[in-house]
């Protein structure tokens, strides 16, 4: 189910939208919704970002705790 929503948008940055959609031959509507959907995912990916360097500030690295598993990877010489 979709639902409708007004949105008010200054002319300039409407007339680029019109102008890129229509060489992608979107509607304004499909456009708009793939820029929300899109920052929908920037958020997600943002607030997953600061978790992890929250939880790496909150227990840092020690050293050599990653030598083990980074010398498994390396190639016989």
């Amino acid at each position: 189910m979709s639902r409708m929503v007004a949105i008010r948008l200054e002319e300039r940055l409407l007339n680029e939208v019109d102008r890129v959609r229509r060489r992608r031959r979107l509607t304004r509507a499909g456009a708009i919704r793939d820029a929300i959907v899109m920052w929908v995912e920037r958020q997600k990916l943002e607030k997953a970002k600061r978790q992890d360097r929250d939880g790496y500030t909150r227990k840092p690295v020690r050293d050599g705790e990653f030598g083990p598993v980074l010398g498994a990877q390396r190639w016989p010489k």
